[in-house]
């Protein structure tokens, strides 16, 4: 089933009210003028105080006229190009529906006995078909599973290529400093073109800064070099409250909102114009154990809270959303999946991240969860949507066709509607006596769908002589 062009809530759900929402831009402004923010690669620095930022030492301290001169740059619309076909994907206020992109960084693979492994490349590569067969998924990368057999100091480009290999979607790259990066635009340039990046966006990157209130080395190198190159940061601010950001969601808010302008910031320094997406990840902490947690509502509402700034900037916004601390495929993973991406889809996010098959505190991904959590997106999709055109005189012919006590089974209406009515994927909605046959788990019914469609995707997207050649390129870079 195609998803639906026009889906957003219509009015998005606020959790401050307006007069908050000013009290926290003008507390953000009071941190990043008078805390400052530390950027631990003098690059960063150089760049921040030709922009107009006071420097001392490796502190920044930006008041609100360069906030507003980066916002004046900013892109609030802009569109990431694929290959092979797909369709372009744009960001901002023309976009219809949100962005969804896989999970990134698990660790290990969780399988359907509940067993658990270190991710392999395979698993990359699977994961990485999902992706490409998805009718949900919008772009691929950047480390859906971080695979355990790959370890060469050019590990970032041959991601790179199998992510090329397996997917004609936009692109998420991995974290690398000045030089590893040029040579990632140079290998991506062999595939779409020499010069084709300067007008184009192909690729995101979502530098972190390590909260509270810094960024180190590599973040500012690869934050720096997207922006140069006129690719796409997502500059995603994830404190732990209680940990590295305070226990109090006002606080986590201005921590978050402090962290992403000030990368807002180093981006239009390094290049007026660069396109940006405000990001967040809330999370809580479970100070019993004292680990971060991303389900609970609490991470729900900082969520909420700093969408909500988003839109305030008029900034694309991002969020983490499928986060489960679920340690197997359960009807916790389902129940906390759903409260994260629900609750994003009411305020208006417009892309989010971490969405499918992620679990175990963001160290897991379960190929069996990545199958069940794209029909409850599909299924939160059809709930923004609405209810659809309203034409009054058609529902009134329908309405009067059928006499008193009569039914709907055969007119035309039902016939025209019956096709486009939302269906699932996995569920099983048939009779009790159909279901009690077979009695099919729905854990066997996801097992059996993926590898159906990773055998499905068995041949490589890229031209043999490209893909040869991207490979000689990577043994020269090491």
């Amino acid at each position: 089933m195609e998803r639906d062009t026009s889906i957003f809530f219509k009015s998005p759900l606020e959790v401050i009210s307006k007069p908050d929402v000013e009290k926290l831009h003008g507390l953000t402004m009071d941190i990043l003028s008078q805390k400052g923010i530390l950027f631990q690669f003098d690059g960063a620095c150089e760049a921040l105080s030709a922009y107009g930022a006071r420097v001392s030492g490796n502190i920044a301290y930006i008041d609100e006229s360069i906030i507003q001169k980066a916002l004046e740059t900013a892109p609030k619309n802009f569109t990431f190009r694929g290959r092979g076909g797909i369709a372009p994907l744009p960001v901002g206020d023309t976009q219809k529906r949100p962005v969804i992109c896989p999970g990134n960084g698990t660790v290990f693979i969780i399988e359907k006995n509940g067993h658990k492994r270190n991710a392999v490349m395979a698993d990359f590569d699977n994961i990485t078909k999902l992706c490409e067969s998805s009718p949900v998924m919008d772009m691929v990368g950047a480390v859906p599973v971080e695979p355990a057999d790959v370890d060469e100091k050019t590990r970032y480009l041959k991601l790179a290529q199998h992510l090329m290999r397996h997917s004609n979607k936009p692109l998420i790259g991995v974290a690398t400093d000045l030089e590893e990066s040029r040579r990632l635009f140079d290998m991506l340039e062999l595939v779409y073109g020499k010069g084709y990046l300067r007008d184009n966006q192909v690729i995101a990157y979502s530098p972190n800064p390590v909260s509270p209130l810094c960024y180190d080395p590599l973040t500012c190198q690869a934050l720096m070099a997207y922006a140069g190159n006129n690719q796409v940061s997502m500059v995603l601010s994830a404190p732990m409250a209680g940990l590295t950001g305070p226990l109090n969601m006002h606080g986590m808010a201005a921590v978050i909102n402090a962290e992403v302008l000030a990368g807002l910031c180093l981006s239009q320094a390094v290049n007026p114009g660069a396109p940006f997406i405000y990001s967040c990840g809330g999370l809580t902490s479970d100070m019993r154990w004292a680990n971060s947690i991303g389900a609970g509502p609490e991470g729900s509402l900082i969520n909420m809270a700093v969408m909500q700034l988003a839109r305030y900037y008029n900034l694309p916004s991002r969020a983490m959303a499928g986060i489960s601390e679920a340690k197997r495929a359960d009807y916790q993973a389902g129940m906390e999946t759903a409260q994260n991406y629900l609750t994003l889809s009411m305020c208006g996010v417009q892309m989010v991240n971490e969405t499918v098959g992620v679990m175990d505190s963001l160290m897991s991904t379960s190929y069996e969860k990545w199958i069940l959590d794209e029909e409850l997106l599909s299924r939160t999709d059809c709930l923004a949507s609405g209810l659809g055109d309203f034409d009054p005189d058609s529902v009134f012919d329908a309405v009067t066709a059928v006499p008193h006590s009569g039914n709907y089974l055969m007119e035309k209406s039902t016939f025209e509607a019956c096709r486009h009515i939302w269906k699932p994927e996995v569920s099983f909605w048939q009779p009790y006596q159909d279901w009690e046959k077979e009695q099919p788990d729905i854990i066997d019914t996801a097992c059996k769908k993926w590898q159906e469609r990773v055998a499905k995707c068995s041949e490589p997207l890229l031209d043999p002589g490209l893909d040869a050649e991207l490979s000689k390129f990577i043994d020269t870079c090491n």
